[in-house]
């Protein structure tokens, strides 16, 4: 089977259990079955006596009086360090992970120190402002302050050359210092923002303490980025070896903004910030995030005005000259905020509408968000989609469809080109709409999510139901986004959930992927793809969300980790074949890739050293069978690592009935690519026959045989012979006859 071909997918809701309980009732994985001369209940089965061999042992069978050999223990010093060793290894699985970050590109990256930002960094070095005061420092900041990149700078800029730069994802419950790494010469930074995991004890601070001595020793450090409302009357003596910084106030939001142009080569837009209208637009008192946003806007807003005027205004100079007006008004536009034009539009609503500075009708409301979302669309769409919106406000208000103005108080007020041109958009010669202000339509769509509670689920579940092209699809995803990621908290996570049924396919997972990538709303979306990767309603999302984050190019190994979490979570739990299926060919994928062909073997691995049943494992297993490598199987080849138990897979596999099928069509797919090649068949046929041998191994052994048969080794011979002869034993030959295919 070559590699472009889709492999079947698992036959059964019920398809992988080999796991039972040992005769000490653990539960452990299924040992390998030991040799014996008789398979019990194989012959009994068949009608033959229950002491006739059915198949012959790889070694002598044991004499009835031999038990297990004694083991002497010389050196007893030496097993205890084994067994430390062991414990450490089994915790560090356990520890948090996050991307190493490349030290140059963070000093590249803006920084402003300007008003406390200064006293801050002044306060978190030592006297000769070399290396940070202690290895672990706590800054105490309220969120969207940029505490985080204050953090990854100091590292940065004052731990040596040879440290490595990690940003750990809190992936826990509770903050636990037992699932914290300590590295040697490691500069690990991680923020606690939720609310809801991230709250600091006593106990983790007194932790903490300990943990701090242990950095030390290591030359590592500890930043924690702790957010303001969770670190409440918190007191560390000076001896404790923690320092804590307190931020109060953001760095200046007109320098950040400049910081930001400078950074994306486009420092010719800096002085339109000194020409815009002050009495519209104000950065005073935007924290560092929104002043990020309004940097956005600006390059934004210089595209469209590229785009639309045909220009190429020169932006990688910085001179006072020759400022474009209208690009001056475009960026004017794009930073206010509209909250007093909006203000007006959506004050109390009247009958009659005599000019823009007048409250919109309900109608129109909904055009202009409508507008707001699909920027540029035929009217007869933008009219469609305001007329969902609005069925969809009077339904959830009345129980029942019904618009809100019947239709003649609809006709009897002004048309639909007049309504979408008072809202602030264009309608051409071909009735094509173009709303040309993007930073308007954020405005208007935040505007109701921020003042009309009520209207958030309507809104969700009229975005949720949207259909149309692919690029008009692709803003209202950008929608979503903006919206449910807009306060950083899981309830708009649980309301999409709940629109779900209503969603076009792929939407959900879309949003979801872009959602769990959120620096400061990742956590939320994370959670909820885990509470609904056990619900079959949702568990295609969480599939197709992971495909989507395991894709992109610049997925960290902790964002990795949580999304084959999540994969194993529905393979696990999930009863349905098609759900199945899409687990499936999300490891073929991987498959596909060495980084994905990595994240298999773990699979494989955790699945063998938990001792629990799992479908998950099983199917990165049979996955792993058909990674193509030539004459040799990748599994049985030397590239492949050690910590995957091969013969013991397939023996369980082979030894249950679901399972039995597939596994039997990828071996017979191994010895058919190998069958002109002597060494690499001998390679498998003697690895596989050790396995083949056991008491449930009978109805699997002869199946393959059968499925052999078709696959010639020679002039007079094919391989389910030659496995006939090495399994069976040469006393039952007749009783067990090999069906022979004709030639």
């Amino acid at each position: 089977m070559s590699d472009e071909q889709p492999h079947p997918p698992p036959r059964s809701a019920e398809w992988f259990s080999p796991v039972h309980e040992n005769h000490q009732g653990h539960d452990n994985p299924q040992p390998l079955d030991p040799p014996a001369d008789v398979l019990p209940g194989t012959a009994a089965a068949s009608g033959l006596p229950t002491n006739l061999p059915a198949l012959v042992p790889a070694l002598p069978a044991p004499g009835p009086n031999t038990g297990p050999a004694s083991i002497t223990v010389n050196h007893p010093e030496m097993v205890v360090g084994t067994i430390h060793t062991m414990n450490v290894e089994t915790r560090k699985r356990d520890i948090l992970e996050g991307p190493t970050l490349q030290r140059h590109r963070i000093t590249k990256e803006p920084l402003v120190r300007k008003g406390q930002w200064t006293e801050a960094w002044r306060q978190a070095l030592d006297l000769d402002e070399r290396r940070l005061r202690r290895h672990v420092l706590i800054i105490v900041a309220p969120r969207s302050f940029g505490s985080t990149t204050l953090a990854l700078h100091l590292l940065a800029r004052h731990t040596d050359d040879q440290t490595d730069i990690v940003k750990l994802d809190a992936d826990w419950k509770v903050p636990k210092v037992g699932r914290l790494p300590a590295e040697n010469q490691h500069a690990y930074q991680l923020d606690l923002k939720d609310p809801d995991r991230d709250r600091v004890s006593a106990d983790f601070l007194k932790g903490l303490e300990q943990h701090a001595e242990l950095l030390e020793s290591l030359d590592s450090y500890l930043v924690l980025n702790v957010a303001k409302d969770l670190w409440v009357d918190h007191y560390l003596p000076s001896q404790a070896g923690i320092h804590v910084v307190h931020l109060n106030a953001p760095p200046p939001a007109q320098e950040v903004v400049e910081a930001h142009l400078q950074d994306r080569d486009v420092p010719g837009l800096v002085p339109y910030l000194h020409s815009i209208d002050r009495t519209k637009v104000s950065l005073n008192g935007l924290d560092a995030v929104e002043a990020v946003r309004a940097a956005d806007s600006v390059v934004l807003a210089w595209q469209e005005h590229t785009r639309l005027t045909g220009s190429a205004l020169s932006v990688d100079d910085p001179s006072w000259s020759a400022l474009d007006a209208g690009l001056t008004a475009r960026i004017t536009a794009a930073l206010s905020d509209w909250r007093d034009k909006l203000d007006i539009l959506f004050g109390e609503s009247v009958v009659t509408h005599v000019g823009k500075e007048t409250s919109l009708p309900v109608e129109d409301r909904c055009l202009l968000l409508a507008l707001a979302v699909h920027q540029s669309a035929p009217m007869p769409d933008v009219a469609k989609a305001a007329r969902s919106l609005q069925d969809i406000i009077s339904t959830d208000d009345a129980g029942k469809s019904g618009f809100a103005s019947t239709a003649g108080a609809v006709f009897a007020g002004r048309g639909l080109r007049r309504r979408i041109v008072d809202a602030g958009a264009a309608v051409d010669t071909h009735d094509g709409v173009v709303f040309d202000q993007p930073g308007y339509g954020r405005a208007v769509l935040t505007y109701v999510w921020d003042n009309y509670e009520v209207m958030r689920d309507p809104l969700l579940k009229w975005l949720m139901a949207a259909d149309g092209s692919a690029d008009a699809n692709e803003r209202v995803v950008d929608a979503i986004v903006t919206l449910t990621l807009r306060h950083g908290t899981a309830l708009p996570f649980t309301q999409l959930g709940s629109l779900a049924r209503t969603a076009k396919k792929g939407l959900l997972s879309a949003v979801m992927a872009r959602a769990v990538l959120d620096e400061h709303a990742g956590r939320h979306a994370w959670a909820t793809l885990y509470g609904w990767a056990s619900a079959q309603e949702h568990a295609t999302a969480v599939v197709t969300t992971c495909r989507r984050v395991l894709h992109s190019a610049d997925v960290t190994s902790s964002q990795a980790r949580m999304a084959m979490v999540r994969l194993r979570r529905v393979a696990n739990t999930a009863r349905d074949e098609a759900i199945q299926a899409e687990v499936f060919r999300a490891f073929e994928e991987l498959a596909r890739r060495s980084d994905g062909v990595a994240r298999l073997v773990a699979e494989v691995h955790t699945w063998q050293q938990s001792g629990r049943s799992g479908r998950a494992g099983a199917a990165a297993f049979l996955t792993l069978m058909s990674v193509p490598n030539g004459t040799t199987p990748w599994l049985l080849s030397q590239e492949a690592p050690s910590e995957v138990d091969v013969e013991r897979t397939l023996q369980a596999l082979l030894g249950d009935v679901i399972t039995a099928p597939d596994v039997i069509d990828r071996l017979t797919e191994w010895i058919k690519r190998s069958a002109a090649d002597p060494a690499s068949y001998a390679l498998i046929r003697n690895r596989l026959v050790p396995a083949l041998r056991g008491q449930k191994m009978f109805k699997a052994s002869m199946d393959l045989m059968q499925a052999l048969a078709g696959i010639p080794l020679g002039e007079d011979t094919n391989a389910a012979e030659d496995f006939w002869g090495r399994l069976v034993d040469s006393r039952v030959r007749s009783v067990f006859p090999l069906e022979r295919t004709p030639a």
